[in-house]
């Protein structure tokens, strides 16, 4: 959550290493009560829980960290089960379907994380045998956008991607990051879904032969470097992606426009799962803590997201990705997680052999 060019390292991508050791961010000479292992996105959501982690001192942390998209590190905690060597896996709406089917979290239940009761009851992902496996911390959405000072002309339409005066200014992030939804976009658009993606894959082919995808990205932190350095210009971002360029950069978002456009926006909710087998109480009294009213809404505050936990205050730069009623039916799209969550190593594969080798 680098700037040198991704071409010749996406043959690499889905099979490296998922997690990097950074290390707990107490000194040696203080010992917690509890330790335990926690996966986190890296960039302010490393940086912010960090700052949540330093105002308790219970539970000392030992933080690794996500490399690439959340997905990646699904094959490596099946590799090393039943013991992944981690305790609280950050991840999103797709990460809780693969999680589920396999039956790896610790069951959540109010005695385990009371402040769960002020989390919508909505946001909460049940496994087969109907046991809570989530603990929600952030609602955000997935949507195009754009800098406006650095962009040639304002976009509109999914079809100005594909115009002469965009050659080398947009970020495309790999199907493994965003589970792909930036191409379920374009299929959306051509009268497909995520469960019917050739004309998805017809259109993305046309954008990396028109020479308009000038950096390739797998992971978050590659968007926001790209952007910010102004080396690209346009970009399928997160939301609180989005709101962190848009601090120091005029950024336009495309998450509310009319259906015709093409443009649409997949609202998803992120957090923790406690994974079965290590210091499960630890990581439990953590994320019960990160997440009660104020430390939520700190988090949310400087990683740009809607807190969970409805007792939270929304600061007002967040209000833009929050939607209406009427909103959500014009732009909205709610996809199949489920079936997003099995798709990422064809899709990533497909993506290496046909569209690679016209960037």
């Amino acid at each position: 959550m680098s700037i040198i060019s991704r071409r010749g390292m996406l043959k690499g991508a889905a099979s490296a290493v998922a997690i990097s050791t950074v290390g707990s961010f107490a000194p040696a000479r203080v010992r917690a009560a509890e330790t335990i292992t926690a996966v986190e996105w890296g960039g302010s959501y490393f940086d912010n829980i960090k700052k949540i982690a330093a105002k308790q001192s219970d539970i000392e942390v030992n933080w690794q960290l996500h490399a690439g998209g959340a997905m990646v590190i699904m094959p490596q905690i099946k590799a090393r089960w039943p013991n992944p060597g981690i305790d609280l896996l950050a991840g999103w709406d797709p990460s809780w379907q693969i999680i589920a089917r396999e039956g790896w979290a610790e069951p959540v239940t109010l005695e385990k994380v009371p402040n769960l009761a002020d989390v919508p009851q909505k946001l909460l992902v049940k496994d087969s045998a109907g046991n809570v496996i989530n603990i929600p911390r952030t609602i955000s959405g997935l949507f195009w956008s754009y800098q406006a000072d650095t962009a040639p002309f304002a976009i509109t339409k999914v079809e100005d991607l594909l115009d002469s005066r965009l050659k080398g200014k947009i970020c495309f992030p790999v199907p493994s990051l965003n589970s792909n939804l930036q191409m379920v976009t374009f299929a959306l658009h051509k009268g497909g879904d995520e469960r019917n993606m050739e004309a998805a894959w017809d259109f993305v082919k046309e954008l990396a032969r028109s020479g308009n995808i000038g950096r390739v990205a797998n992971a978050d932190t590659d968007i926001t470097t790209s952007i910010s350095s102004g080396e690209t210009s346009v970009t399928f971002v997160a939301g609180n992606g989005a709101v962190q360029l848009t601090r120091n950069f005029p950024m336009k978002y495309l998450n509310k426009m009319d259906k015709e456009t093409g443009f649409r926006t997949f609202v998803y909710h992120e957090g923790w799962c406690v994974l079965k087998g290590g210091n499960t109480d630890g990581a439990f009294k953590f994320a019960n803590f990160a997440i009660n009213p104020e430390n939520n809404a700190e988090f949310n505050r400087e990683v740009a997201g809607i807190p969970a936990n409805v007792k939270s205050t929304v600061s007002e730069e967040i209000k833009p990705m929050a939607f209406s009623n009427e909103e959500m039916e014009r732009s909205v799209y709610v996809p199949d997680w489920s079936y997003l969550s099995e798709q990422t190593n064809a899709w990533m594969k497909r993506w290496e052999q046909e569209v690679v080798p016209l960037l």
